[in-house]
């Protein structure tokens, strides 16, 4: 191979090296941009998915106001409080459980949300997973943190067939939240939420 060959043939290796790395950087700050101008909407539509789940469980509340992480005030729109939305992750048969609780200033339910497989549900489709199952769910509403247990448990909640584990977690779990938020239910000139009583059941070992 002669000297000039061997240029071109290097020359030829340098181009292309040069050629990947702007190849590269093009590619790289074409996502940059696109991101730079999806990011809005995406943040948008997160935020809205949100809104809509608040307003599932707090359907009285106009808008909402985030006061900790897992924990919302809903108020009319004239910024009075109308109740609170908390997010609670009992442990269920294959995993937490992640749930959505709207609670109004008597302490009472105003409707349960249970997370979806694609928002990283776990339990068993068929059995844990009917907890998502309006019957489940509806059973909820109107009842105060002493009435949210298992009728087996001493309270007003049927059990998922074959899915104890799920439906116990899931009743607990929201007990257990209400107990923990009942001090933002406080208004000072508003009813007080009712006490809570002690959680006593053990859980299964099998769903």
């Amino acid at each position: 191979m002669n000297k000039e060959t061997r240029t071109g043939w290097t020359d030829s290796k340098v181009w292309m090296v040069v050629s990947l790395v702007i190849v590269c950087l093009v590619a790289a700050l074409g996502l940059s941009q696109v991101y730079l101008v999806t990011r809005p909407q995406i943040e948008k539509q997160k935020a809205d998915a949100v809104t809509q789940a608040l307003s599932q469980v707090l359907p009285g509340a106009a808008e909402f106001e985030e006061k900790d992480d897992g924990l919302w005030y809903g108020l009319a729109a004239d910024g009075e409080k109308v109740g609170i939305v908390f997010r609670c992750d009992p442990r269920g048969y294959a995993g937490p459980v992640e749930t959505m609780v709207g609670v109004d200033l008597s302490g009472k339910v105003t409707g349960i949300r249970i997370a979806s497989p694609a928002e990283g549900m776990k339990e068993t489709p068929g059995l844990g997973l009917k907890a998502r199952d309006d019957w489940f769910r509806n059973q909820f509403t109107g009842l105060t943190s002493d009435q949210v247990r298992l009728k087996k448990d001493g309270g007003t909640i049927d059990a998922i067939s074959a899915a104890t584990i799920t439906s116990r977690a899931i009743a607990d779990g929201v007990a257990e939240g209400m107990r923990r938020f009942s001090e933002h239910l406080e208004t000072g000139d508003g009813p007080e939420p009712d006490s809570a009583m002690e959680t006593v059941s053990e859980p299964e070992t099998s769903e």
